[in-house]
Protein backbone atom coordinates (compact mmCIF):
# COMPACT_ATOMS: atom_id res chain seq x y z
CA UNK A 1 0.00 0.00 0.00
CA UNK A 2 1.52 3.60 -1.01
CA UNK A 3 1.43 5.49 2.08
CA UNK A 4 -0.32 9.09 1.42
CA UNK A 5 2.13 11.65 -0.19
CA UNK A 6 1.02 15.37 1.87
CA UNK A 7 2.52 19.05 0.66
CA UNK A 8 2.10 21.57 2.11
CA UNK A 9 1.40 25.63 0.63
CA UNK A 10 1.54 28.98 2.29
CA UNK A 11 -1.59 30.93 1.17
CA UNK A 12 -0.47 34.59 1.08
CA UNK A 13 1.75 35.02 -2.31
CA UNK A 14 1.82 31.55 -2.82
CA UNK A 15 -1.26 29.41 -3.02
CA UNK A 16 -2.76 32.60 -3.90
CA UNK A 17 -1.19 32.65 -6.89
CA UNK A 18 -2.85 31.83 -10.00
CA UNK A 19 -0.19 29.67 -11.36
CA UNK A 20 0.22 27.71 -7.78
CA UNK A 21 -3.37 27.10 -8.14
CA UNK A 22 -2.96 25.79 -11.41
CA UNK A 23 0.10 23.80 -10.15
CA UNK A 24 -2.20 22.45 -6.88
CA UNK A 25 -5.11 21.16 -8.85
CA UNK A 26 -2.25 19.13 -11.21
CA UNK A 27 -0.99 17.55 -7.56
CA UNK A 28 -4.82 16.91 -6.45
CA UNK A 29 -5.27 15.24 -9.97
CA UNK A 30 -2.78 13.00 -8.67
CA UNK A 31 -3.79 11.92 -5.90
CA UNK A 32 -1.72 14.21 -3.98
CA UNK A 33 -2.68 15.42 -0.12
CA UNK A 34 -2.80 19.59 0.06
CA UNK A 35 -2.11 21.74 3.36
CA UNK A 36 -2.29 24.92 3.61
CA UNK A 37 -0.40 26.08 6.24
CA UNK A 38 -0.89 29.70 6.90
CA UNK A 39 0.24 32.12 10.04
CA UNK A 40 -3.23 33.94 9.45
CA UNK A 41 -5.98 33.48 12.46
CA UNK A 42 -8.85 31.56 12.00
CA UNK A 43 -10.96 34.57 12.37
CA UNK A 44 -12.48 37.80 10.54
CA UNK A 45 -12.30 37.83 6.86
CA UNK A 46 -10.49 34.47 5.18
CA UNK A 47 -13.04 34.62 2.26
CA UNK A 48 -10.45 34.51 -0.44
CA UNK A 49 -8.36 31.88 1.33
CA UNK A 50 -11.56 29.84 1.52
CA UNK A 51 -12.82 30.59 -2.05
CA UNK A 52 -9.81 29.12 -3.64
CA UNK A 53 -9.52 25.83 -1.51
CA UNK A 54 -13.20 25.64 -2.18
CA UNK A 55 -12.49 26.11 -5.42
CA UNK A 56 -9.45 23.34 -5.70
CA UNK A 57 -11.45 20.68 -3.05
CA UNK A 58 -9.10 21.01 -0.12
CA UNK A 59 -11.09 20.56 2.69
CA UNK A 60 -11.21 22.59 6.17
CA UNK A 61 -9.63 20.45 8.03
CA UNK A 62 -6.47 20.07 5.96
CA UNK A 63 -5.94 23.90 6.85
CA UNK A 64 -3.57 24.91 9.48
CA UNK A 65 -4.08 28.71 11.31
CA UNK A 66 -1.03 28.93 12.80
CA UNK A 67 -2.53 32.64 14.69
CA UNK A 68 1.32 34.48 14.43
CA UNK A 69 3.24 31.20 15.14
CA UNK A 70 5.64 30.47 13.69
CA UNK A 71 4.48 27.95 10.55
CA UNK A 72 8.30 25.94 11.63
CA UNK A 73 6.19 24.42 14.74
CA UNK A 74 3.74 22.87 12.29
CA UNK A 75 6.82 21.52 10.38
CA UNK A 76 8.93 19.45 12.90
CA UNK A 77 6.98 15.99 11.94
CA UNK A 78 7.71 13.84 8.89
CA UNK A 79 4.63 14.45 7.84
CA UNK A 80 4.73 16.70 4.28
CA UNK A 81 7.14 16.02 1.20
CA UNK A 82 7.85 20.03 1.12
CA UNK A 83 6.33 23.45 2.30
CA UNK A 84 6.04 25.99 -0.39
CA UNK A 85 6.71 29.48 0.84
CA UNK A 86 7.12 32.64 -0.82
CA UNK A 87 8.66 35.20 2.15
CA UNK A 88 12.18 35.12 2.22
CA UNK A 89 11.59 36.62 5.94
CA UNK A 90 9.43 34.07 7.14
CA UNK A 91 11.19 31.28 5.82
CA UNK A 92 14.91 32.91 7.36
CA UNK A 93 12.61 33.27 11.03
CA UNK A 94 11.83 29.62 10.53
CA UNK A 95 15.25 28.73 10.13
CA UNK A 96 15.86 30.65 13.36
CA UNK A 97 12.94 29.50 15.21
CA UNK A 98 12.85 25.84 14.43
CA UNK A 99 14.30 22.52 13.64
CA UNK A 100 11.65 21.67 10.85
CA UNK A 101 12.12 18.22 8.44
CA UNK A 102 9.95 19.03 6.05
CA UNK A 103 11.83 20.75 3.11
CA UNK A 104 11.37 24.40 2.74
CA UNK A 105 10.82 25.76 -0.85
CA UNK A 106 10.58 29.10 -2.19
CA UNK A 107 7.93 29.75 -4.88
CA UNK A 108 9.88 32.38 -6.93
CA UNK A 109 12.66 30.66 -7.01
CA UNK A 110 13.86 29.37 -10.54
CA UNK A 111 12.34 25.68 -10.92
CA UNK A 112 9.99 25.28 -7.92
CA UNK A 113 7.80 23.05 -9.99
CA UNK A 114 10.12 20.71 -11.15
CA UNK A 115 12.13 21.16 -7.51
CA UNK A 116 8.41 19.81 -5.84
CA UNK A 117 7.71 17.44 -8.29
CA UNK A 118 10.74 15.72 -7.73
CA UNK A 119 10.31 15.59 -4.17
CA UNK A 120 7.43 14.37 -4.58
CA UNK A 121 8.81 11.58 -7.20
CA UNK A 122 11.50 10.32 -4.71
CA UNK A 123 8.87 10.49 -1.23
CA UNK A 124 12.42 11.94 0.63
CA UNK A 125 10.59 12.19 3.54
CA UNK A 126 11.76 9.42 6.07
CA UNK A 127 15.73 9.74 4.04
CA UNK A 128 15.14 13.34 5.77
CA UNK A 129 14.07 12.39 9.32
CA UNK A 130 15.82 14.03 11.59
CA UNK A 131 17.54 16.67 9.42
CA UNK A 132 17.00 20.49 9.57
CA UNK A 133 16.53 21.27 5.80
CA UNK A 134 16.61 24.86 4.50
CA UNK A 135 16.68 24.77 0.57
CA UNK A 136 15.55 28.76 -0.11
CA UNK A 137 16.47 28.47 -3.52
CA UNK A 138 17.72 25.18 -4.52
CA UNK A 139 18.93 24.65 -7.84
CA UNK A 140 18.60 21.08 -8.01
CA UNK A 141 17.38 17.86 -6.01
CA UNK A 142 21.05 16.97 -5.38
CA UNK A 143 21.48 20.76 -3.88
CA UNK A 144 18.64 20.10 -1.79
CA UNK A 145 20.11 16.87 -0.17
CA UNK A 146 23.76 18.35 0.15
CA UNK A 147 22.06 21.56 2.13
CA UNK A 148 20.16 19.27 4.46
CA UNK A 149 23.55 16.44 4.95
CA UNK A 150 25.33 19.49 5.37
CA UNK A 151 27.54 18.55 2.06
CA UNK A 152 29.56 20.12 0.20
CA UNK A 153 29.74 16.99 -2.35
CA UNK A 154 26.69 17.69 -5.06
CA UNK A 155 28.24 14.22 -6.53
CA UNK A 156 27.92 12.43 -3.80
CA UNK A 157 24.01 13.69 -3.06
CA UNK A 158 23.43 12.85 -6.70
CA UNK A 159 24.44 9.08 -5.69
CA UNK A 160 22.63 9.42 -2.91
CA UNK A 161 19.57 10.39 -4.60
CA UNK A 162 20.05 7.81 -6.77
CA UNK A 163 20.41 5.28 -3.76
CA UNK A 164 17.10 6.82 -2.64
CA UNK A 165 15.36 6.71 -5.91
CA UNK A 166 15.81 2.98 -6.03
Amino acid sequence: MNKQINVSFDFDGVLSDPSVEVFAKELLADGIDIWVTTSRYNEGSNIDLFIVTERLGIPYSNIVFTGGQDISDFLTEDFFVFHLDDERYVINNIIENGEPTTPILRHRSVDWREMCRELIEFNLVAAFEGYCIMAMEPTSLEDLLANALEIEDYEGAAILRDKIKG
